[in-house]
C-alpha cells in the first residue's frame, strides 16, 4: 500500500470520535419494510421501553433516507452491514441477470457451499470485517429469518450467520461459515413449541378500537387485494396451522429473538474482555406480513404494536445481562408503498406497472399489456415491423427483472441493430407508458453528469454496469410492480419517500439522547458504529452521525 494512502486512513481512523470506553456488545436491529412514519402515526400506542427506548432516551434521526434508487431486501441489508450504497456493494437488487449465463442470480446465493448461500456477491468491505480485522478475538454473528437479511449484514468476515428454514423447521447455516451446530440442535428441537403458543392472530388491544378506524383504511371491501398466504386468509382471526404461516404474522419475530438472546449466551457475546462483539438482528415478519396486507391494514397497525413490546422485552434482557455496557441500533431495510386499489380508494393516483417475463414459445399477444406497448414503441421508433404474432425471440428485451430491462443481444445481432439506439428507443418508450416516472439507459448512467436530477443520482447510486440492466426504470409515487400472483400485495423499490425514509434510533452506551431532523442515511451506521469501537467503515459519502458522545 503507497505510504500516502497508509498515511490517509491512519488520519481518518485517529479522526473517527471514539467513545472513551467502547461498548461490549452492539445489537443492530434491522425491522424489515418499517417506514419511519409508523413511529408517528402510532406514537400514542408505543411502549416506553420500545421503540420510544431510543426515541425519547436516546438519538432519533427523523429524516433517514435511502439515498439510492433501488430500495429492496438485499440492497438494504448491505447497506446497514457495510455502509456502501449498491453502486459499491454489488448488490444492485435481490437478483439480478448474468450476462454470460442467461440465467438469474440471487444477491446471497453461493453453488459452491453446503446451504447455497454466502457473501460470494457482496463486493465491499463491512463494519464486521474491520472489526474483526483490528481487534483479536470480536465476534460478528448475523441472524434473520431471511438468509439475504443475516449474511449481507454480518459481511465476508463474519464468525457465522443463521437464517430460517421453516422446512426443517429451525435456523440453519452453510459451510461458508463455522456454525455453531451444538447450539442449533440444542434450539432447533423448541421451535414447534412457539406454534403451539401462537395457533391464531388476533387483533390486540394496544391501540383502542375507535382509534384504529382513524389510523388505518381496511374496508371490507378492499380486502380480496391483500394476498392470501396459506390459512392465515385476509382478515382477523388469522389462523396459524404450520412454521411457516406463523413466519407471516409478528410471531415470527419470537423465533429470531430467541434465537438472538440464546446467540448471545452461547457464544459468550458481550464479555467484558475489551473485544466488543457485534450482532446483526434482522426481524422479517414484518416484510412477508407488509407486502401481504399493505401498510394501511389492520394487521399492520397490530404487527407495529406487537413489534414494539417485542423489542421492550428483548432489551428489558439486555439490560439485565449487560447493564449499560451495550449499544442498540435500529432501522429497516427499506420502508413500503399502500396497496394501489387501497391508495386509489384515498383519492391517490396509484396503480401496478406489469413487465413481467413471458413463457417460452409466446408470442407478442402473450406479453403483458404494458411489456407488449415498450416493446411495440420501442420497435416503432427504430422501424421495426412487428405485430401479435410476432415470436418474443424477436423482442428487444431478453429479460426483466425489477427495475432493470435487459437487452436480447441475439435479435440485436442479427438485425444489426446499435445497441446505444436500441437502449435509447426503450428508454424513450418505457416514459410513455402510465406509471412510469423515467428511465435510463446504461450509457446514461456511466456518464458523470455534475447536473443530474435527484433520481437519476439516485439511480446512479444502485447501478454497477457488470450487473445491472441495460435500462433501468422507475415508477412514480404510488405505482409498483406487478407481481405473478395478479393483483394483490405490495411491495417497495422505489426512490419515493414511502420506500427510502426509515428510522435510524441509537441508544446505550456512546450515545447521546437529542433529536435530528438533517438528512442522513442508514448507511451511516457503519462508520457510526466503527467510531464506538475505533474502526474505520463505511462509504467516503457517509459520516460519523453526530449522536456519538466524545
Amino acid at each position: 500500500m503507497p505510504t500516502m494512502l497508509k498515511r490517509t486512513i491512519l488520519l481518518l481512523v485517529i479522526a473517527l470520535p471514539l467513545s472513551a470506553k467502547p461498548p461490549d456488545l452492539i445489537v443492530v436491529i434491522s425491522v424489515d419494510q418499517f417506514r419511519y412514519e409508523y413511529l408517528t402515526r402510532f406514537a400514542p400506542y408505543l411502549s416506553d421501553g420500545g421503540f420510544n427506548r431510543a426515541i425519547k432516551h436516546g438519538a432519533n434521526f427523523t429524516r433517514a433516507l435511502y439515498p439510492y434508487a433501488v430500495t429492496y431486501t438485499g440492497p438494504g441489508h448491505a447497506a446497514i452491514g457495510t455502509g456502501h450504497v449498491p453502486a459499491r456493494s454489488g448488490i444492485v437488487a435481490n437478483t439480478w441477470l448474468d450476462r454470460t449465463t442467461a440465467t438469474p442470480v440471487y444477491c446471497a446465493e453461493d453453488k459452491r457451499v453446503v446451504g447455497g448461500y454466502s457473501p460470494l456477491n457482496l463486493d465491499s468491505d463491512s463494519l464486521g470485517d474491520r472489526l474483526q480485522e483490528k481487534v483479536a478475538g470480536s465476534k460478528v454473528i448475523g441472524v434473520a429469518l431471511k438468509d439475504r437479511a443475516a449474511i449481507l449484514m454480518a459481511g465476508r468476515k463474519a464468525t457465522t450467520a443463521y437464517w430460517f428454514d421453516p422446512k426443517m423447521p429451525g435456523f440453519t447455516s452453510s459451510s461458508y461459515y463455522h456454525a455453531n451446530r451444538t447450539m442449533l440442535n440444542a434450539f432447533n428441537p423448541s421451535v414447534p413449541a412457539v406454534l403451539t403458543q401462537h395457533h391464531e392472530w388476533t387483533q390486540s388491544t394496544f391501540i383502542p378500537t375507535t382509534d384504529l378506524a382513524r389510523l388505518t383504511h381496511d374496508p371490507v371491501s378492499l380486502r380480496k387485494y391483500k394476498t392470501r398466504h396459506g390459512n392465515l386468509g385476509v382478515e382477523f382471526p388469522h389462523p396459524i396451522t404450520n412454521i411457516d404461516e406463523l413466519t407471516f404474522t409478528p410471531f415470527g419475530n419470537d423465533l429470531v429473538i430467541a434465537f438472538a438472546e440464546r446467540i448471545i449466551d452461547d457464544e459468550h457475546l458481550g464479555t467484558d474482555d475489551a473485544a466488543p462483539d457485534l450482532l446483526f438482528v434482522g426481524l422479517s415478519s414484518q416484510d412477508y406480513l407488509g407486502h401481504a396486507y399493505g401498510p394501511d391494514s389492520l394487521e399492520v397497525a397490530d404487527s407495529v404494536m406487537r413489534t414494539d413490546r417485542q423489542l421492550e422485552e428483548f432489551f428489558n434482557w439486555l439490560d439485565q445481562k449487560f447493564s449499560g455496557r451495550y449499544t442498540v441500533a435500529i432501522t429497516a431495510d427499506h420502508g413500503v408503498q399502500s396497496i394501489p386499489e387501497v391508495a386509489r380508494d384515498l383519492g391517490r393516483d396509484a396503480g401496478r406497472v406489469d413487465f413481467q417475463n413471458p413463457k417460452k414459445n409466446a408470442t407478442f399477444a402473450d406479453l403483458a399489456p404494458d411489456r407488449r406497448q415498450l416493446e411495440k414503441l420501442a420497435a416503432k421508433n427504430l422501424r421495426l415491423k412487428v405485430t401479435d404474432k410476432t415470436p418474443v425471440t424477436d423482442a428487444l428485451v431478453s429479460y426483466f427483472e425489477e427495475p432493470a430491462l435487459y437487452l436480447n443481444w441475439p435479435r440485436l445481432a442479427a438485425a444489426h441493430l446499435d445497441s446505444d439506439r436500441v437502449k435509447r428507443a426503450l428508454r424513450d418508450a418505457a416514459k410513455q407508458i402510465r406509471g412510469i416516472r423515467t428511465a435510463f439507459t446504461s450509457s446514461d448512467l456511466i456518464a458523470v453528469d455534475p447536473n443530474s436530477s435527484d433520481i437519476e443520482t439516485a439511480m446512479r447510486l444502485s447501478f454497477r454496469a457488470d450487473r445491472s440492466g441495460d435500462v433501468l426504470v422507475t415508477l412514480k409515487p404510488g405505482y409498483i410492480w406487478k407481481y405473478s400472483n395478479g393483483d394483490n400485495g405490495t411491495t417497495h423499490g422505489q426512490a419515493v419517500d414511502d420506500d427510502q425514509h426509515v428510522p435510524l434510533l441509537l441508544f446505550g452506551r456512546g450515545i447521546a439522547e437529542g433529536t435530528w431532523s438533517d438528512e442522513v442515511a442508514p448507511t451511516f451506521l457503519a462508520k457510526t458504529i466503527g467510531a464506538l469501537v475505533g474502526v474505520y467503515a463505511g462509504g467516503t459519502e457517509t459520516r460519523v452521525l453526530p449522536c456519538v458522545k466524545p
